[in-house]
């Protein structure tokens, strides 16, 4: 009678020891994974600063030279709310509450992008896939 021998679990995959170590850290340091009053009072300062530029550019109409100068300050507002607020609710790390990430990914869509279409391609393709050439289309993004 032969001693029966079990298949040897494979090593923890990178990833599996990265997220251990990060959790760690948070542990340690006593902070939460999620966002706290400084995301949540840039988030809000993001917001109202893009609705006040957006409703002074279409309703009050601003001389041109002064209308320029808002339009470049509402693409910055429009890129951090993409690159702060989506990105972090996309990710659930905007908030500890499912809800709330999914208001802030929703965002996006209310920039005129698609939240389903950049999850697909940033949590799924573009996490899965890093910078692996025919995949992911981030390092094929031109001029960079």
């Amino acid at each position: 009678m032969s001693i029966p021998k079990f298949a040897t679990p494979p090593a923890p995959s990178f990833h599996t020891v990265l997220k251990t170590r990060i959790n760690d850290y948070f542990k340690q340091q006593g902070k939460p994974g999620t966002g706290n009053i400084r995301l949540y009072s840039k988030a809000l300062f993001l917001v109202v600063g893009f609705i006040a530029l957006y409703v002074h550019l279409v309703f009050f109409t601003p001389p041109a030279g002064w209308a320029i100068f808002e339009c470049l300050l509402l693409s910055l507002f429009t890129s951090a709310i993409g690159f702060n607020i989506m990105h972090d609710g996309a990710h659930g790390s905007f908030s500890s509450k499912p809800w709330v990430n999914t208001i802030a990914a929703s965002s996006l869509n209310f920039l005129g992008a698609n939240t389903f279409m950049w999850k697909m391609k940033h949590n799924v393709i573009h996490h899965a896939y890093t910078n692996i050439d025919g995949i992911d289309d981030d390092i094929d993004a031109k001029p960079f």
